[in-house]
C-alpha cells in the first residue's frame, strides 16, 4: 500500500536542514484530512476537523523544530548542554566547573620578606582570598601578586575593598587592590567553553605558540590566556641615528623588524623601530620613535616591543600571559609544551622539577611567565532623558555593561590584548532598559573619551560599577 501525504517534508541541501513553515504544514494536513474523509469538509479552524488539523500541525511542527535544535547541536557554533560536552570530549576537553575571581593587589612589608603561596587575605564583604604564587617584597616596600577568591563563582571584589590580611606572615604589613577583580563564573558557559575549544584544537601538540595556549588555558581556574612568540634571533649592526631615521651601513647578524627595539651607546632608552624605510631587516633606512643624534656606531637588537604597551619581547623567546590558576600549574604546563632552549617573558618565574625518568636529584628548570596588571576600564554613557525610563535606569545600565564586560550574558568576556568596542555595548543596553535612547558609549582608562581601546598583552582589562558613569541627556 503507498501511502502519500501533502505536508511538506524537511529538506537537505547544502546549506543544511530546512524546516516548512508551520503555516504550509497545517494547509498539508487540512489537505490530507479533508481527502481521506472524501472531501467537502469546512476547514475552519474552530471546527473539529480544524482543531484535529491544528494539533496535527503542531504537533509534525514541534517534531521538526527539535529535530533541528537536534541537527544544529552537531555543529560546535550552535551546540550547547551535553551535545556541547560531547564535542568537546573529541578534543579531549571537560566543561570547567564554576571558578573563582581573581584580583591583583599591592602589597607592603619588610624589604625582602617573602608572602608565600596560599596565604590568606579578605574584603570586606568577609569573601577570603588566598594569594596564589609567593611575592617578595622590593626594595620600595611593596610587592604586586594575584589573589583568588577561595569560593567560586560570579563574586565581585570592588576596588579597595581587598584590604584586611587574614593570615598574619611575619614581614606583611597591609594588602590592597587598587582595581576590581575579574569575575569568576560558574560552570564554563556556552560561549566560553566554545572560545577554549576553538583555542584548544592544538592540545596534542607541542613547541607552538597554539599548543602552549591550549595547555595553560586547560588548567584549573585560569580564565584568560594569551601567548605569542617572538622566533627574531639577536641583531648586531652598524648604525646611525638622525632624529627619527635611523640608518643601517653594516649588518654583522640577524634581521631587523618593526618594533625591533634598540640598544646602543647614547641612544635613548625604549628606542625602537616603527617603520621601514629603504631597509628591509638589513641594510638600509628606519623610522624610530626617539628623536636625537647618533653617530655611526655598533648597535644591537635584543628584542621587539609588542601591543599597545610596548611589552618587550626577548629574542627567540615565548610570551605567556595567564589570569588565575596556581603558578605552579601555570609553570609546568609552559614547561611541557614549549620549545627547548626558548627564552621567556614575564615578572613570574616558578620552578619546575622533571621527575620523569630520572633519580633524585631530579633537573629542575626556571619558568617564566606574565601575570598580567589589572586594567580598570571606565565607562561614559549618555542616554536621552525621558518619562518611560524606568528609576533605576543607571543600575540596569551598569548590569548590564558589566555583564557584557565579562560575558555573563552568554557572550565572550573582554581579555588580554583584545581591542575593545564601545560599540559592542550599544545591543547590552537596549536589551536591559529597551526605552533608553543611547546617544553615546564613551570607552577609556584614564577617562572614557574612546570608541575603542587596544588592551595591552600585559594588561587584564576589569570592570567596576563605580567606574561606569549614566548620564541623561
Amino acid at each position: 500500500m503507498t501511502v502519500s501525504t501533502n505536508v511538506p517534508a524537511i529538506v537537505w541541501s547544502d546549506a543544511g536542514l530546512t524546516i516548512p513553515a508551520e503555516s504550509d504544514v497545517l494547509s498539508g494536513v487540512q489537505t490530507d484530512i479533508n481527502s481521506a474523509f472524501g472531501g467537502g469538509l469546512n476547514p475552519a479552524l474552530e471546527t473539529p476537523q480544524g482543531q484535529l488539523a491544528s494539533s496535527l500541525a503542531a504537533i509534525i511542527g514541534d517534531k521538526n523544530n527539535e529535530f533541528l535544535s537536534y541537527v544544529n547541536h552537531v555543529d560546535p557554533q550552535y551546540a550547547d548542554g551535553r551535545m556541547q560536552d560531547a564535542i568537546g570530549r573529541i578534543y579531549f576537553l571537560a566543561r570547567k566547573g564554576a571558578t573563582s575571581t581573581s584580583v591583583s593587589c599591592t602589597l607592603t612589608g619588610a624589604v625582602g620578606a617573602i608572602i608565600y603561596g596560599g596565604s590568606l587575605a579578605q574584603d570586606t564583604s568577609n569573601q577570603t582570598y588566598a594569594l596564589t604564587g609567593a611575592v617578595t617584597i622590593g626594595a620600595d616596600g611593596t610587592g604586586t601578586g594575584e589573589f583568588q577568591n577561595i569560593a567560586t563563582g560570579p563574586i565581585p571584589c570592588a576596588i579597595g575593598t581587598l584590604t584586611q590580611i587574614y593570615q598574619a606572615v611575619p614581614g606583611w604589613d597591609t594588602v590592597m587592590n587598587d582595581t576590581a577583580g575579574t569575575l569568576g563564573q560558574n560552570e564554563e558557559s556556552r560561549a566560553d567553553f566554545e572560545y577554549r575549544r576553538e583555542n584548544s584544537v592544538s592540545l596534542n601538540g607541542k613547541s607552538t605558540a597554539a599548543a602552549i595556549y591550549a595547555e595553560v588555558f586547560d588548567q584549573s581556574n585560569v580564565t584568560d590566556v594569551y601567548v605569542i612568540d617572538n622566533p627574531r634571533s639577536v641583531a648586531v649592526f652598524t648604525g646611525s641615528i638622525a632624529t627619527t631615521t635611523l640608518t643601517v651601513s653594516k649588518m654583522t647578524s640577524g634581521i631587523l623588524a618593526v618594533g625591533s627595539v634598540i640598544i646602543g651607546t647614547g641612544v635613548a632608552s625604549n628606542t625602537r623601530i616603527t617603520a621601514f624605510g629603504t631597509g628591509q631587516g638589513g641594510i638600509g633606512n628606519y623610522t624610530v620613535n626617539n628623536s636625537q643624534s647618533i653617530s655611526s656606531e655598533s648597535m644591537a637588537s635584543y628584542g621587539v616591543a609588542f601591543g599597545s604597551t610596548n611589552y618587550q619581547l626577548s629574542a627567540n623567546s615565548v610570551y605567556v600571559a595567564a589570569v588565575g590558576g596556581l603558578d605552579a600549574d601555570i609553570a609546568s604546563a609552559i614547561w611541557r609544551k614549549k620549545d627547548l632552549g626558548c627564552a621567556m617573558n614575564g615578572n613570574a618565574t616558578v620552578s619546575v622539577i622533571d621527575d620523569s625518568g630520572y633519580s633524585y636529584p631530579y633537573p629542575t628548570y626556571s619558568i617564566t611567565f606574565e601575570r598580567p596588571t589589572s586594567l580598570a576600564m571606565k565607562f561614559a554613557v549618555q542616554i536621552v532623558n525621558s518619562t518611560q525610563l524606568p528609576a533605576n535606569t543607571t543600575e540596569l545600565v551598569r548590569a548590564a555593561i558589566i555583564a557584557r564586560f565579562n560575558g555573563t550574558d552568554g557572550t565572550t568576556r573582554e581579555r588580554i590584548g583584545a581591542m575593545i568596542l564601545a560599540s559592542r555595548y550599544y545591543t547590552a543596553i537596549q536589551a536591559a532598559v529597551p526605552n533608553a535612547g543611547v546617544v553615546s558609549i564613551l570607552i577609556g582608562s584614564s577617562t572614557a573619551t574612546l570608541t575603542q581601546y587596544q588592551v595591552g598583552i600585559d594588561q587584564a582589562p576589569t570592570i567596576d560599577a563605580s567606574n561606569i558613569t549614566v548620564t541623561l541627556v
